[in-house]
């Protein structure tokens, strides 16, 4: 009987703790005295080893919505891809954007890294719909927190919500997903132009057919892909500089001075003041390999580079100029 009793005991123990992997909790903050979260834990989680985090942003529709459901809905996800999944309330409202909302959001945060080993490297933001929204509005406020944006139906008109602080951008990873019946042409379509304007690092998926909603076919597999390539282009993480040919310090001032952003078979450089120094742009494989190589001086505002014989795929792109240190960023050539 004890043999039987041990291994009931023990299911029982299993059962719980995989229950524990979804928590709903509240704490008083501002005028709420019990303002709601939820989150989900994955099953590889061990304390002391830093996990990678998505903030997850609701959609505005109190039928359905709240973090409770929001969290649900995303649990395959964030199993597959192995995050913690942190998903604020946006209160009776159902508004996720409201300023006692997002100075929610980012105590929860706050919290969250206290209460589990979350790698500070790899915090993601994510959101649908209104979600979708407050992913721009609230995340590109915050570059130096989050490390990778992955809009979803983004409850937009152009680009006005974020228009102000979208220099934020430069640089950063941003995975745009859209349903091609969604009103592309003013949710979708500026949102991408501007990023890229940018010289933000940009992928993208426009679903033929699917109108305004989160329960697209294969959606898991395809919120899947995308984390992964955010995660894959983050330049956050910390990088291998023992080189001893080059030091990749990255310049404010070098930045300033123009903006990359890659189309298709060719990569744009706009903003360019040449009329002081020659300035050398390098492209080359994760691996280290030298792909194209492009010099030039004398005064011009814009360089296009053909890039139509290289492998479709993700790449550095390094830039020289006379007496001012290397800059670098990982651009997907398309």
């Amino acid at each position: 009987m004890r043999p039987i009793l041990t291994s009931l005991l023990c299911c029982i123990a299993a059962f719980s703790m995989n229950a524990q992997l979804s928590i709903d909790g509240d704490f008083a903050f501002q005028s709420d005295s019990a303002k709601k979260y939820s989150l989900y834990i994955p099953s590889t989680y061990v304390e002391g080893t830093d996990h990678r985090l998505m903030l997850a942003l609701h959609p505005w529709n109190t039928a359905r919505w709240d973090s409770e459901s929001w969290r649900d809905t995303l649990i395959t996800f964030a199993e597959m891809t192995q995050l913690i999944l942190v998903s604020p309330d946006g209160g009776a409202d159902g508004q996720i954007d409201d300023p006692i909302d997002t100075a929610f959001t980012t105590a929860l945060l706050d919290s969250v890294r206290n209460w589990y080993s979350v790698d500070t490297a790899k915090q993601y933001v994510m959101g649908f719909s209104w979600g979708g929204k407050t992913t721009y509005t609230y995340g590109m406020r915050r570059t130096s927190v989050f490390s990778g944006f992955m809009p979803i139906g983004a409850a937009i008109n152009g680009t006005a919500d974020f228009i102000n602080f979208i220099s934020n951008a430069t640089g950063t990873p941003w995975y745009l997903i859209h349903g091609g019946n969604d009103a592309a042409p003013v949710r979708f379509t500026p949102a991408l132009n501007a990023l890229n304007g940018k010289g933000a690092v940009t992928n993208d998926t426009l679903l033929p057919g699917i109108g305004h909603t989160i329960d697209f076919p294969n959606r898991n597999q395809i919120l899947a892909d995308a984390f992964f390539w955010i995660d894959s282009v983050n330049c956050t993480a910390p990088q291998d500089t023992t080189d001893t040919n080059t030091t990749a310090i990255p310049s404010v001032s070098l930045e300033e001075r123009f903006s990359i952003s890659s189309q298709e078979g060719r990569i744009l450089i706009t903003n360019l003041d040449l009329s002081d120094s020659a300035i050398q742009f390098s492209i080359y494989s994760l691996e280290g390999k030298l792909m194209l190589n492009k010099s030039l001086a004398g005064s011009r505002s814009m360089l296009e580079i053909n890039t139509a014989g290289i492998e479709l795929g993700i790449y550095l792109i390094e830039v020289k100029a006379a007496e001012e240190p290397v800059w670098t960023k990982k651009i997907l050539l398309r």
